[in-house]
């Protein structure tokens, strides 16, 4: 019996390596010739992996500088922005100097306004108290009292007038034992005139009278005034608020 033996050949799966190999030489004469082996697919993946490194940086790069020009424009952006506020502010500042100046304006017009309405009041207030001389022309003083109604009495000469020595309004006309006739005139304050005189009455109750309006002519036969002021009811000295000339 014969032995048969088949052999099959297999191809290697194995590949085989590649190297290859450089040589690295000099011109001059003592130098020595150099031999670098290198695989080319290791080298083909360095090559690569570099493009990848150097790739990668000049993207981070190039975004950097995206990001740092971004930055630039949104600081100028905000730079325009703030250049405006404070235009807009310096605008408002105008505003409000202006409005201070018309604040103040308006302060000194109400301040002038309330002086001169006090001044005016006080003018006013004034007209209504019989400071004024209840004649015309010049008067001698010939009798004066202190007792509980002070009053004075008054000659004067033929011609003059007996005048209101304030605004008022008529109260009352009576008659006087005395001097016949007697005016009371109501000032509105609590100040009252008496004025007593024989002459003829001038005018009328209820008439409202302004300092120098008259109340009596004085003649020959009524030379005499006899004139006393009271204050919230109780008399006062003439003399006190009025001057006496002559």
């Amino acid at each position: 019996m014969q032995n048969q033996f088949e052999v099959t050949l297999k191809p290697s799966q194995h590949k085989r390596r590649i190297t290859k190999h450089v040589l690295i030489t000099s011109d001059d004469a003592g130098s020595s010739t150099k031999m670098i082996s290198y695989n080319p697919t290791a080298l083909l993946i360095v090559i690569i992996a570099m493009s990848i490194v150097i790739g990668s940086l000049i993207g981070v790069i190039f975004f950097e500088r995206q990001q740092i020009a971004l930055g630039n424009d949104t600081i100028s952006d905000r730079d325009a922005e703030i250049a405006g506020l404070n235009a807009d502010v310096n605008a408002l500042n105008g505003e409000i100097d202006s409005l201070n100046n018309k604040v103040r304006y308006l302060s000194d017009t109400v301040e002038t306004k309330t002086a001169n309405e006090e001044a005016l009041t006080m003018i006013l207030e004034e007209q209504w108290i019989p400071n004024d001389f209840p004649l015309t022309g010049s008067a001698r003083l010939i009798d004066s009292s202190d007792a509980e109604d002070p009053m004075i009495v008054l000659n004067s000469s033929d011609g003059s007038s007996v005048i209101a020595t304030a605004y008022g309004i008529v109260e009352n006309i009576v008659d006087d034992d005395e001097f016949g006739n007697m005016v009371i005139i109501d000032h509105g304050n609590g100040y009252k005139t008496y004025y007593r005189n024989r002459g003829q009455v001038m005018v009328n109750k209820g008439d409202d009278v302004v300092s120098g309006t008259t109340i009596y002519i004085i003649s020959s036969d009524n030379e005499s005034l006899c004139y006393q002021i009271s204050n919230n009811g109780v008399y006062i000295d003439p003399t006190d608020i009025i001057d006496i000339n002559g």
